[in-house]
């Protein structure tokens, strides 16, 4: 699953990004740049789903795939799949959904390991225990639910193993498996990363990411079928999409909606034009109502867009210069991201 997530992200950028945009992709930095290139590239399911990846690791990766020909690097370093590589496929991780759901499925993990333990040692009347999750949150979560369920908890116990039984019967059996023995509770320790590893005979990171993968499997199953899941749906309550708009984009963001310009916001913010910019960007890239009017017409956007696709490419220098230097790059990379927000057609990726 490691190899095949990283080859579409090399794939889908087509030589035109580094092995950081990689790495940024999928760890989730929250930065204009890499979130223009995961809706840019149509990434942003991936965006964020692999916080633990360890860069040494990545860069092992990409040099393996270029000894093994799957790839090259071109003269800028920059890594491209080769006519022999492998073709990645999509199906293989169809319920990441990372750029919405990246910031709340931790909760959503945290909230649901610790109450199969607690339920579960409850059930085999288990007092004393160390939480397996230590995170306070979680752990207060837990408490109120036991508190609102407490003449309730044996059927609480039995509905969330019914469906969960009833998820994972549906979902893929290694990735399932991986779940059910990383489960601690009613006496039983969960399996360690590396113990998963040596079971399945696996790498660390397909650990990872198949785990992560039937979590936002289970999460998006429960969020949308309360009636079907309703102590997973318990899990979920209260975690909503989130819209990635940094906290400082934010109080930019909101500047611009009083209508002030970019050079009065510079001003009261104190920050380099440069900074208020990416913020701009930043909030036209998540925001499909945001008015760019202030910067640029509908033709500029339209124009700007429409030789993205003639080029069939993301390259801020390559559209600036087919465009004769008329648009700066901040005006080219919020036209983009108001094209990406907006769904301006465009040549479908494989």
């Amino acid at each position: 699953m490691f190899e095949s997530i990283v080859l579409l992200c090399i794939q889908r950028f087509k030589g035109e990004r580094t092995v950081s945009g990689i790495f940024n992709m999928l760890t989730g930095k929250r930065s204009s740049q890499t979130m223009q290139d995961a809706k840019a590239y149509q990434l942003d399911h991936l965006f964020g789903i692999f916080p633990e990846l360890d860069r040494r690791r990545l860069d092992t990766l990409i040099d393996e795939m270029s000894h093994s020909g799957e790839i090259v690097l071109n003269e800028q370093s920059f890594p491209q799949i080769t006519e022999t590589s492998r073709q990645p496929s999509t199906q293989t991780f169809p319920y990441f959904k990372g750029m919405t759901w990246h910031e709340v499925v931790p909760a959503f993990i945290s909230r649901l390991n610790l109450l199969v333990q607690a339920s579960s040692n409850k059930e085999a009347g288990i007092q004393s225990y160390v939480a397996i999750v230590d995170n306070p949150a979680a752990q207060l979560w837990v408490k109120k639910v036991f508190a609102t369920f407490q003449n309730k908890l044996a059927r609480l116990n039995q509905s969330l193993y019914e469906e969960l039984e009833k998820l994972l019967s549906a979902h893929d059996p290694v990735q399932a498996e991986l779940f059910t023995h990383r489960l601690t509770g009613g006496g039983w320790i969960g399996l360690t990363l590396d113990q998963l590893k040596e079971k399945f005979r696996m790498s660390k990171e397909d650990v990872l990411l198949g785990l992560r993968h039937t979590y936002y499997y289970l999460f998006q199953q429960a969020k949308m079928n309360q009636d079907a899941y309703p102590v997973l749906h318990l899990c979920t309550r209260g975690l909503q999409a989130s819209h990635l708009v940094t906290a400082s984009a934010g109080k930019t963001y909101q500047l611009i909606a009083q209508g002030l310009s970019l050079e009065e916001i510079v001003t009261i913010r104190r920050l380099k034009k440069s900074t208020i910019q990416d913020h701009i960007v930043e909030a036209a890239l998540v925001t499909p109502d945001f008015d760019v009017s202030p910067f640029l017409t509908v033709d500029q956007v339209a124009e700007i867009n429409q030789k993205a696709i003639d080029l069939n490419t993301q390259r801020l220098k390559h559209i600036h210069q087919d465009l004769g230097g008329v648009y700066d790059y901040f005006e080219i990379r919020l036209a983009l991201a108001h094209g990406r927000s907006t769904h301006i057609e465009r040549k479908p990726l494989p």
